[in-house]
């Protein structure tokens, strides 16, 4: 297979071309389609400043067809030999269509193309992990709902602290997770400009309009320096994972939790055989090591972020080979989060609070606070009612711990959680990125 970057007479050692490729061929399978938008668009441009005539760009437009034909059908392949999905998309088109296709080329590099490949594919990645968040958390809030007034004992430094409920702790993930929206939000801005017609990072000499092909591809704006688009390759990977990891945070709390709750010790919720596996040497064990896993993938999560920055330290400004190494944590860190969601929204569909044993917690001294508090209402002043109830912990009785929790109506206290409220954000962000999904899909679908 003929590389773009191969001259007559040139051979490469075979060990060194395995080195070099890696696995980036195969990665490339998750860049593909986007290689072929990317060319679609690329190709107008040439015709639309007279590089390429108009049967010209029918015959790529109709080559490129065929070859998103084939990546639907699965039957689209590339090897080690031909490097990456650029040169297998250029040869192909060569193979189909003659000369016609080497002029496709003209005024872009391979690193503009694996560019504006990646920029593509982000968008439709995080268009799709914000879909699959926003149904967890109406999942979540559904949840929280349903269990809203079961009283759960809330703990600090892993001790018995005040009454805390079902609700309260359900709900605090969708909170949790819709604030970090904002920021996977502005991820989603920044990535959103074409690097297009940056060339090897200084641009060419071709008068080319670069503006053109960030209309076609639909990118908000045109990233203008040409060595800064080359520059923020690896930047704008370690700002998405950055966003990844911290919604993995998010869930690799929900797993201790849980891991915690449904100890033997505990028991506060009944979990399915389905979810969990057994030991080969104790019968009687039922782990919900799933839990286990996620909190131990979260941690691969920061790792490919850590990676990610770790390898854009200290490069000097131009193309660097090491990019190449980018590309695997990027599609690795989106394919992990989706299964995080994934399995830990069938956990709680496979999930119910065992109500008994969560009143049962609610032992004399988890009343304390809310004694003192009462001392307040009738005058004493905080710090006198805090020793004497401290001082007099054997004097305090059980309560009725539903009673407990409905009592507090300040704004996210147990008796006002406002859950409907979180219904209304998920709703307006569904709406909101339906519409940018939408927009994007008939964008791409005009192009091929």
């Amino acid at each position: 297979m003929t590389k773009l970057w191969q001259k007559k007479g040139t051979s490469l050692d075979k060990d060194i071309e395995a080195f070099e490729v890696g696995d980036d061929y195969m990665l490339d399978i998750h860049l593909a389609p986007f290689d072929l938008y990317g060319s679609s668009a690329h190709a107008r441009m040439l015709n639309k400043i007279g590089i390429l005539s108009h049967s010209e760009l029918d015959s790529i437009i109709k080559g490129l067809k065929e070859i998103m034909k084939s990546i639907e059908n699965n039957t689209f392949q590339i090897t080690i030999a031909d490097e990456d999905v650029h040169t297998r998309v250029e040869n192909i088109l060569i193979e189909q269509i003659g000369d016609v296709g080497k002029k496709l080329h003209a005024a872009r590099s391979r690193n503009d193309q694996v560019l504006v490949d990646t920029r593509l594919y982000v968008k439709y990645e995080i268009i799709n992990n914000m879909k699959f968040l926003l149904e967890f958390c109406t999942l979540l809030n559904n949840f929280a709902k349903k269990y809203e007034f079961i009283p759960m004992p809330g703990y600090t430094h892993m001790q018995l602290a005040m009454p805390s409920s079902i609700g309260m702790w359900a709900s605090s993930f969708v909170e949790n997770i819709i604030e970090e929206l904002k920021i996977f939000e502005s991820v989603f801005d920044l990535n959103d400009m074409n690097p297009l017609g940056s060339g090897a990072a200084y641009g060419v000499s071709l008068d080319i309009d670069r503006n053109h092909t960030t209309e076609l591809l639909g990118f908000n704006r045109t990233q203008k320096n040409s060595l800064y688009c080359g520059n923020s390759r690896g930047k704008i990977e370690a700002h998405v994972l950055n966003s990844l990891s911290g919604f993995g945070l998010i869930f690799n709390r929900i797993a201790a939790d849980l891991l915690f709750f449904t100890t033997n010790e505990l028991n506060f919720f009944k979990i399915s055989d389905s979810i969990t596996t057994g030991s080969s040497i104790m019968p009687q064990k039922k782990n919900l090591d799933v839990m286990e896993l996620i909190r131990g993938r979260t941690h691969v999560l920061l790792g490919y972020e850590s990676q990610m920055k770790n390898l854009i330290a200290n490069l000097p400004s131009g193309y660097n080979k090491d990019y190449q190494e980018t590309k695997r944590l990027l599609i690795n860190g989106f394919s992990l989060l989706q299964q995080i969601i994934n399995v830990t929204s069938i956990v709680f569909l496979h999930l119910e609070p065992i109500e008994d044993n969560l009143k049962k917690a609610h032992s004399p001294e988890i009343y304390a606070t809310d004694a003192a508090y009462r001392m307040v209402r009738e005058g004493t002043p905080f710090r006198d009612a805090y020793r004497e109830i401290g001082n007099n912990l054997d004097a305090l009785k059980l309560e009725d711990p539903v009673k407990n929790i409905k009592s507090k109506t300040h704004i996210g206290s147990t008796g006002n959680l406002q859950l409907n409220n979180y219904d209304d954000e998920i709703r307006k962000y569904v709406t909101k990125w339906t519409k940018i999904e939408d927009d994007y899909r008939t964008i791409l679908e005009k192009l091929l």
